[in-house]
């Protein structure tokens, strides 16, 4: 299968790249400067800011399938960039789908939906969208599931592995002097999955997911927020976080990250089982957090 990949160069890309080389698929990184594309891939050039760039891209490639990761996440204050590329930039890539080959399209969303305290979530559960960073994603969803094109939706929880933002905000911190400190009480629940999961699950999904498929992944066993980090620490030989005030976390971190680090819920991963046959190798982060930090380099 011929891949076009946006975001390849990313955390979830590299190991979606890697996935995609060890099952064969000849694999096609769109990027905005040749020679920053992954080993084993072939460079596009292009950027989600630029329609007639990707509209050559999809053509020059001729893909059988789009996997499309790119997003912009760290800019959470500022909502314009935000709609630029996760919202505009998708309708740019659709578009550039729909003239050319008709490809497949799956799509990385995520679990957009704000906090259900604990709730279990399926695919359908309706509830608000509280972060920008999650309503740009949403509106991403809907205008690759209204394209008219063989679209696929995967919705990942908090994604963690030896890279990202938990060797960033995570490992970085807790090996550093004084503690990391977990928002509020951290006895909300995290959906989280490991790097290589989802990786696992999206190649999956674009070898024979049916059209119009939504999915939800992440590992079996929700953590907490405390545990979750405590785990870390006790895989590093350090000591467990420390626990800052909500409103202080607002103050100095802003409102979507904090609302996005104090979500509690349990992502229900049935139907990817049910129709994908995906199994996490990672079904808890008591297992995958430990692995991370041992392919980091450990203590």
């Amino acid at each position: 299968m011929r891949v076009l990949l946006t975001g390849a160069s990313g955390f979830l890309g590299g190991a979606v790249t890697r996935e995609l080389l060890g099952r064969g698929h000849d694999v096609a990184a769109l990027v905005r400067r040749p020679g920053s594309q992954p080993p084993g891939t072939t460079a596009i050039a292009g950027d989600l800011t630029d329609a007639a760039a990707l509209r050559a891209a999809v053509a020059t490639m001729a893909p059988d399938c789009v996997v499309h990761l790119a997003a912009e996440i760290a800019t959470q204050k500022d909502a314009a960039r935000l709609r630029e590329v996760n919202v505009e930039g998708t309708r740019r890539l659709v578009d550039a789908c729909r003239e050319s080959t008709r490809p497949r399209v799956v799509f990385a969303s995520t679990v957009v939906t704000g906090d259900a305290r604990g709730r279990l979530l399926e695919e359908d559960t309706p509830l608000p969208v509280e972060t920008e960073y999650g309503r740009t994603k949403q509106e991403g969803e809907r205008l690759v599931r209204e394209s008219g094109l063989d679209a696929i939706v995967i919705r990942p929880g908090h994604v963690y592995g030896p890279g990202g933002w938990f060797a960033n905000e995570i490992v970085r911190r807790l090996r550093a002097p004084g503690r990391l400190v977990v928002v509020g009480r951290g006895d909300n629940l995290w959906d989280v999955v490991h790097v290589d999961d989802v990786a696992t699950a999206i190649v999956t999904a674009a070898e024979g997911a049916p059209a119009g498929g939504l999915y939800h992944v992440a590992d079996d066993e929700p953590l907490t927020l405390f545990d979750f980090v405590a785990t870390a620490a006790r895989a590093l030989g350090v000591g467990p976080p420390r626990r800052v005030p909500v409103r202080l976390a607002r103050l100095l971190n802003g409102r979507d990250p904090t609302a996005a680090t104090v979500r509690s819920a349990r992502t229900s991963n049935r139907r990817i089982k049910a129709e994908l046959g995906w199994t996490p190798r990672y079904p808890s982060a008591s297992v995958g957090v430990p692995a991370a930090i041992a392919a980091l380099g450990g203590r």
